[in-house]
């Protein structure tokens, strides 16, 4: 049956959970929704005190990629995460480099990892583009 798999005879639904069943729904849902909900905070921060738009629309479309969960929101958020905590220790802003180095620790986690699969190498050509 689609969504749920067999187990000692019983079923037991996977949604929510990774190919093991160990993530417990809510720790999902709670990643799902706050690190997406910390990107556009970020970004209303960005623009209500350093006026920058360039960071406020950033924080905006990687909390939009990761909100869709698209195919490539967690390299976005990687490369957002990276270039903010570089900002941060260049500028010595010790609260965006914390930001980003917890952020990037919270992409780690099983339920990130189960929402927002990596990029495996032959499944990114092969999706959008005919082979050569």
């Amino acid at each position: 049956m689609i969504g749920s798999c067999q187990r000692g005879g019983s079923e037991e639904s996977t949604v929510g959970t990774d190919p093991e069943g160990t993530i417990p729904p809510m720790a999902s849902r709670l990643v799902v929704a706050l690190l997406p909900l910390a990107c556009v905070a970020y970004a209303a921060a960005a623009l209500a005190w350093r006026h920058s738009w360039i960071s406020a629309v950033a924080g905006v479309l990687i909390a939009l990629f990761l909100w869709a969960r698209h195919p490539r929101a967690r390299f976005a958020a990687y490369i957002f995460f990276s270039a903010m905590a570089i900002r941060g220790a260049l500028t010595a802003a010790w609260g965006t480099l914390a930001f980003a180095a917890i952020a990037v620790l919270v992409m780690q986690t099983a339920p990130a990892r189960a929402a927002w699969p990596r990029l495996r190498p032959g499944r990114v050509r092969s999706d959008r583009m005919p082979p050569p």
